[in-house]
C-alpha cells in the first residue's frame, strides 16, 4: 500500500525539508486587515512581525471547505492507497475537527487524521516519526496509537514580550494587558493536554525559562529528547542571554527554531519558548534538516 504522510504548516518547517523527504505540506493562513495570506507561500514571520509592529489587524480562520478537498484529490490522484494528516493541536484551532470531518465524509477508510496535541517542533518531531514507521513497514494503527503515547511527553512553553497581542486577539481585556505591561510581568504559557494555558506572571524571562528547562531535564534527558528554543523576532540582547543559559546545559544538543505563523498572530513580536518533545526513534529532528 502506497501512504503519504502530510502535514500542516503549523510544524514548524523552512528550506522544503518535509518537501525532500516526500511529506506534504498545507499551507495555513493569516488574516491582515482582511487580506489572506498563506504561510510561507504569500507570507513570512518576518512580513508578519511587521504587520503586527504597524498596528494592522491580524486574524486566524480555517482554509476553506474546498480548498482542502483540492489539496487531497491531488494527492490522491498522484496514486496514493492511504494519508495520514497531522493537524495542529485540537485546543488550539478547530483545524482537526474539520479534516476529520472532511475525511469522514469524502475519503473514508482513506484519510487518517492526527491530532498532534502540540505545535511547531513538537509535532515536527510526531510527523517525522510516522514517516519513519511506515518506511519501516509499520502499521497504520500502531502507528496511531504509538503517537498518543508520544503526547504525554511533550513539554511547551512561551512568554511573550507584552500583552498587546494577546489584548488584540480579545484573549485578555485591555485593562489587564495594560496593567501588565506597565509593570513590566509578562504571562508563563504552556501547553497543557494539548492547550496553551497561562501557568503564572513572571517578570525575569530568563529565570522562568532556566527554570522550565531545568524541571524538564529532571525526567526528560537530552539523549531522548529535543530541546528547541523558539523564537518571534526578540530583542537581540534577550535572546543570546536564554540562548547561552541553554548552550551552558545542552551544548550541541540545543536546537532553534522560529515560532510557526498561526502562534506568531497570538502572542506578538518578542516572544521566546522552549519545546520538549521525544526524539524519533532517538534521532534529532536535525538528522533531518
Amino acid at each position: 500500500m502506497k501512504i503519504l504522510i502530510s502535514t500542516d504548516t503549523s510544524c514548524l518547517v523552512k528550506n522544503g525539508m518535509l518537501e525532500k523527504l516526500g511529506i506534504s505540506v498545507f499551507p495555513l493562513n493569516v488574516i491582515i486587515d482582511g487580506e489572506e495570506y498563506l504561510d510561507g507561500v504569500t507570507i513570512n514571520q518576518a512580513e508578519l512581525c511587521e504587520a503586527m509592529k504597524n498596528g494592522k489587524s491580524i486574524k486566524t480562520s480555517t482554509p476553506a471547505y474546498g480548498v482542502i478537498l483540492e489539496y487531497f484529490d491531488k494527492l490522491f490522484s498522484e496514486g496514493y492507497d492511504h494519508i495520514i494528516h497531522f493537524t495542529i493541536s485540537s485546543k488550539l484551532s478547530s483545524m482537526y475537527n474539520l479534516f476529520y470531518g472532511i475525511g469522514e465524509e469524502h475519503y473514508q477508510g482513506k484519510l487518517t487524521v492526527i491530532d498532534s496535541y502540540s505545535v511547531s517542533t513538537a509535532m515536527l518531531n510526531n510527523v517525522l516519526f510516522a514517516y519513519e514507521e511506515i518506511n519501516k513497514g509499520t502499521d497504520i494503527e500502531s502507528i496511531v496509537k504509538e503517537i498518543e503515547n508520544r503526547k504525554e511527553k511533550i513539554s511547551i512553553s512561551f512568554i511573550p514580550e507584552n500583552l498587546n497581542a494577546l489584548k488584540n486577539g480579545g484573549r485578555i481585556s485591555p485593562a489587564i494587558a495594560a496593567i501588565a505591561n506597565t509593570i513590566g510581568i509578562k504571562p508563563l504559557i504552556v501547553l497543557e493536554d494539548g492547550a496553551l494555558e497561562k501557568d503564572k506572571m513572571i517578570k525575569n524571562v530568563k529565570n522562568a525559562l532556566s527554570e522550565r528547562l531545568n524541571n524538564a531535564l529532571a525526567t526528560k534527558p537530552s539523549e531522548e529528547y529535543d530541546y528547541t528554543l523558539v523564537s518571534f523576532y526578540p530583542k537581540e540582547v534577550v535572546y543570546n542571554n536564554l540562548k547561552n543559559e541553554c548552550l551552558k546545559v545542552l551544548g550541541d544538543n540545543l536546537l532553534e527554531g522560529i515560532i510557526p505563523i498561526n502562534v506568531c498572530a497570538h502572542c506578538g513580536p518578542g516572544t521566546i519558548g522552549l519545546i520538549v518533545s521525544p526524539k524519533v526513534n532517538n534521532k534529532s529532528v536535525k538528522e533531518f534538516m
